[in-house]
């Protein structure tokens, strides 16, 4: 489940948000007595009566190429080029490597390559995979196909979908309707059946109180009923178990406060599991890989009367509901009116999750893992901006967010204006510690272990569906894709609205370039001194590669570059970069162009630059 943080001033925009956390009961204030670290800017606007509160941050991703000039593939011209040299190294100067290296240099596994994939009217809030399918829910009246416009060769889907993993186009048989929007899936652990929760009454016509399952086959409602007296916001599956979390008090017409446990088949209540979640909701929950544990996260301040742990957090007996240990939470302490743990996943060794805060009630907007076998913390992402979902994938883990600093996790720094960043990536495992942020506005953690931020970069456009300004708001993997959802209409500046697939390494064709090219890409030239040529240039980025070669060329690009340099460095590691000729010919007039190249031979080209060598 991924659930919006945010709230608007508007009314109707506080009616959206409510409906999505899913509160239909009043929201106890927060007790918690404990020390909180101080939160910052962030989210401004509060919507008191739903147990979340904050508005949105407006967010100014800029799409596409900062410039004319790039290429992609074998290296053939842009617009101030022609076909240029592979960065053999020239006759006047050799290979030189600058920037940084060791795990700073690790390269992400997946490609930023945007492949196309279903589209949607609305938001996605949760995916799940089945073999070759993508089951969808969300808030959406239609699909249509990848490249379709909005409003043009859609076909209805109310709230539910399906798609094909591998070519990413819908699956015409699989429609159920669903009158409310769906807000997390979970499958059976045979793949036969699909559960969907969230706000829904009714589906097919057929009435389901805020639970229901499906055929993944057939899309057929199956007897699972279960009756639950408001919101669901998060479903998962453990053997015979089906547990819900959420802001409901009852199911079935027993008193089960914000989570329960439900037979797989029927829907009734499974006893003897019942744990007391004290007050607002919960917002995810996710089962240890040997169905022993149920972790849970949300805005609650306590679960069967503790708060450490407890806080928007606790790990619970699958069997039964009490409480175990969970050292995490004394370092990662969101719940209450401002803060809140937003999503949760895992792999066989550890479980994910991810945050929000604002108005200094919370410790953490960025991602943590922690061991399924003590729950202790592994290593926290601290960056600032608020992040919705995290899947473990390929060795490494991906979030969607809109976090804009990341300087207290070896990260980009913030901008003013504020640039957002909404798919980003991370190493699995520890590479570093956290330092503390020079702005006090903000928590930070020094000292506690972190993972390394990697180069991964895609570009998402933020839509206006909810109206909180965000792109993505949950990211699932399966087989060789990573797959976001959400509410962007734009993937690296191509019209692709809310559901977009990517791939590893191996399988993309691996065509995104460095993003500076033509004017935004300025080789500037100087003579002072006979025969000699000073040449300086920016360093150039790319959004999935970290290293790049720099090739200069005089007079021509189809001769050997006079000088090639490699530099690794992300976007916000900018630098000059230069070179001296010595063997410009005293009294000429040479042109010279540079050119940058990632490893799959995608390029950006200056545009040519004359100077007078000087004659002495």
């Amino acid at each position: 489940m991924r659930t919006t943080p945010a709230a608007l001033a508007a009314v109707a925009a506080g009616a959206l948000l409510a409906a999505s956390l899913g509160v239909g009961t009043s929201a106890a204030a927060d007790t918690d007595g404990d020390p909180v670290s101080t939160s910052g800017l962030g989210l401004r606007s509060a919507l008191d009566a739903v147990g979340l509160s904050s508005p949105s941050e407006s967010d100014r991703t800029a799409e596409g190429a900062d410039g004319a000039g790039t290429t992609d593939g074998a290296g053939t011209s842009g617009s101030s080029g022609t076909t240029g040299a592979s960065g053999t190294t020239g006759s006047s100067g050799t290979t030189r490597a600058s920037g940084t290296s060791g795990a700073a240099a690790q390269a992400a596994p997946v490609s930023t390559d945007v492949l196309p994939t279903v589209q949607i009217d609305g938001v996605v809030w949760a995916q799940q995979v089945v073999g070759d399918v993508v089951y969808v829910g969300g808030s959406f009246a239609a699909a249509r196909p990848a490249g379709a416009a909005p409003g043009t060769r859609e076909v209805a889907r109310t709230n539910l979908l399906a798609y094909h993993l591998h070519t990413g186009e819908l699956v015409q048989g699989w429609a159920p309707r669903v009158n409310g929007e769906v807000k997390d899936l979970a499958v059976s652990p045979d793949g036969k059946r699909l559960y969907a929760v969230g706000r829904f009454t009714s589906v097919n016509g057929t009435t389901r109180y805020r639970a229901a399952a499906f055929s993944t086959s057939t899309g057929a409602l199956t007897g699972f009923r279960p009756s639950v007296n408001a919101a669901v916001n998060a479903v998962a599956v453990a053997g015979r178990n089906v547990y819900l979390g959420g802001a409901f008090t009852s199911v079935n017409k027993q008193k089960r406060v914000r989570i329960a446990a439900v037979d797989n088949s029927s829907g009734a209540t499974t006893r003897p599991f019942k744990a007391n979640v004290a007050d607002r909701s919960v917002q995810d929950l996710v089962v240890s890989p040997d169905r022993r544990q149920v972790v849970i996260g949300g805005n609650f301040t306590a679960v069967n009367g503790s708060k450490r742990p407890g806080y928007g957090l606790a790990r619970l007996d699958a069997s039964t509901g009490a409480m175990l240990p969970m050292p995490v939470n004394q370092v990662v302490r969101n719940a209450g009116q401002y803060s809140a743990i937003l999503s949760l996943a895992a792999d066989d060794e550890y479980f994910y999750g991810t945050g929000y805060h604002w108005n200094k009630k919370g410790s953490t907007e960025g991602s943590f893992a922690a061991s399924w076998e003590t729950g202790r913390l592994v290593w926290l992402e601290d960056c600032h901006g608020d992040t919705y979902s995290v899947v473990p994938f390929q060795g490494s883990v991906f979030m969607a967010s809109h976090k804009h600093d990341c300087s207290t996790s070896g990260g980009f720094p913030d901008t003013d204006p504020r640039t957002f960043h909404h798919g980003t990536a991370t190493t699995r495992t520890v590479e570093g510690e956290n330092i503390a942020d020079d702005d006090q506005s903000y928590p930070d953690s020094p000292g506690t272990p972190r993972p390394e931020i990697l180069n991964w970069y895609p570009d998402f456009t933020p839509g206006s569906y909810t109206g909180q300004s965000q792109g993505p708001w949950d990211v699932t993997a399966a087989g060789d894709y990573l797959l976001y959802g959400g509410e962007f209409t734009k993937v690296n500046n191509r019209p692709q609205q809310g559901l977009v697939r990517f791939t590893v390494r191996d399988a993309a064709a691996n065509a995104d370039g460095p993003r500076l090219g033509g004017a935004s890409f300025q080789l500037s030239l100087e003579s002072t001194r006979a025969g000699t040529v000073e040449a300086t240039w920016p360093s150039n980025h790319d959004r999935d590669d970290k290293t790049l070669t720099y090739s200069l060329h005089r007079g021509t690009t189809s001769d050997a570059p006079i000088d090639v340099q490699e530099r690794t460095g992300s976007f916000w590691q900018g630098e000059t970069m230069s070179y001296t000729d010595t063997e410009a010919e005293p009294g000429t007039t040479q042109r010279y162009i540079v050119v940058a190249r990632d490893p799959w031979g995608n390029a950006a080209w200056s545009q040519w630059a004359d100077v007078t060598v000087n004659g002495g």
